[in-house]
């Protein structure tokens, strides 16, 4: 992927919602930075299928 999108950008609108969520469960609802990692990483794990199903769509498949 030479595009961009998969490397973290601040300066990109989606990558601050983000980092933007990420401090907020730190700042306001007390999670360490190493809780809020293993949220991302179960929450990449629970999502991967409907993310993927999206994409897909997107692109044009399973057309029925």
């Amino acid at each position: 992927m030479g595009n961009g999108k998969n490397k973290f950008d601040i300066t990109r609108f989606e990558h601050q919602l983000i980092a933007s969520m990420m401090t907020v469960l730190v700042d306001d609802f007390g999670y360490t930075p190493r809780e809020v990692f293993e949220l991302m990483d179960d929450a990449k794990r629970q999502l991967w299928g409907a993310l993927a199903e999206l994409a897909n769509e997107r692109k044009g498949g399973n057309k029925q």
